[in-house]
């Protein structure tokens, strides 16, 4: 019997490890269709102990690029503070890019503005090639608008559209194509913006990313309450409830409950106190400022709905490990 149970402890750990390699594996290969199941999947790793460092660091790094198109905020950050215990080992370093870009992210959606162009500064100079630094332009000008910088932000899509269409990033051409929707949006051209989420929502179902159709069918149903466009909103309105109540992001539901609540009111509907209080639970998961401008300019007038003004202001990063990315000198490891 002890032999037989040497033998079975010998063979089980290799499998062990094996299995960790394959969930992983599996996890990442989600990430384009399907984040939240890669983070289902993560999330049944739970004895990060059992980890070897590099699995543990591409562990963090995998949840962190999942957390981004599910609007987990907290899983974000959380995933970004335990890579940095780690931050001089090779699997970090080679993956600076990705991690200092998903910090930017963080930052710039929770209004660490200065530091978030840091982050992003820092990761366009390590990036590898010309499709990272075009997903960083685009998120260069994503934080240029939100310092209402729009003709920064129009010049930054401008350039990285060209570079984009040159080298065939169709991934990025549709993200671009989204972001200057949002700009148009904002500047109140309506048809403009129409135009350019048609491109975005079709290069995304070309390249079959789920959440980018979200985005794009989300903004294109926006743009068609505000034309009182039945039609096109019925047409669009059950592939994308489909998609976004299928997908863990509480803000884009929120946000289709808005838009549908303002259809249903062009057809006729009268709204309750129910419905206002939905309203309101609702609009508290709209969290991106841009976003919520949006939501107060074209649709909460139709409601009568009580605007509640938040300042935003441009907040400071205190974690110690933020002074690596302020030096961004992973060349010279031994310097920090």
């Amino acid at each position: 019997m002890k032999l037989f149970a040497n033998v079975f402890l010998l063979v089980s750990i290799p499998l062990a490890a094996e299995n960790i390699e394959n969930k992983l594996q599996e996890a990442k290969d989600y990430l384009t269709v399907d984040p939240a199941q890669s983070l289902q999947l993560l999330s049944t790793i739970t004895e990060m102990k059992t980890l070897t460092v590099p699995q543990q660091i591409t562990k963090h790094i995998i949840t962190m690029r999942a957390s981004v198109p599910t609007g987990k905020t907290t899983l974000l950050i959380d995933s970004i503070d335990a890579a940095f215990h780690h931050y001089q080992h090779p699997i970090f370093i080679e993956n600076l890019t990705t991690i200092t870009s998903a910090l930017g992210i963080w930052l710039r959606k929770n209004n660490y503005l200065d530091d978030a162009q840091i982050s992003f500064e820092c990761s366009y100079r390590n990036a590898k090639n010309n499709r990272h630094k075009l997903i960083l332009t685009n998120s260069l000008a994503l934080l240029a608008r939100q310092l209402d910088d729009l003709d920064k932000a129009k010049k930054l899509y401008t350039t990285a559209k060209k570079l984009a269409r040159a080298s065939q990033q169709k991934n990025v051409l549709a993200i671009i194509e989204n972001n200057q929707g949002m700009i148009a949006l904002e500047e109140g051209k309506v048809t403009l913006a129409e135009q350019h989420f048609r491109k975005a929502l079709i290069g995304y179902q070309n390249l079959d990313k789920r959440s980018g159709q979200i985005s794009a069918g989300l903004n294109l149903l926006f743009v068609f309450v505000i034309q009182k466009n039945q039609i096109n909103f019925e047409r669009l309105y059950e592939p994308t409830y489909n998609l976004t109540t299928a997908f863990p992001n509480e803000e884009k539901n929120a946000l289709l409950f808005w838009l549908n609540m303002r259809f249903l009111q062009l057809q006729g509907k009268q709204l309750t106190k129910n419905d206002h209080k939905h309203l309101k639970n609702n609009y508290l998961l709209i969290e991106d400022k841009k976003l919520k401008m949006l939501v107060n300019k074209y649709i909460a007038p139709h409601f009568n709905f009580k605007i509640v003004k938040v300042r935003y202001g441009n907040k400071i990063f205190s974690r110690l490990w933020f002074k690596h990315v302020k030096s961004c000198d992973w060349k010279n490891s031994s310097n920090l």
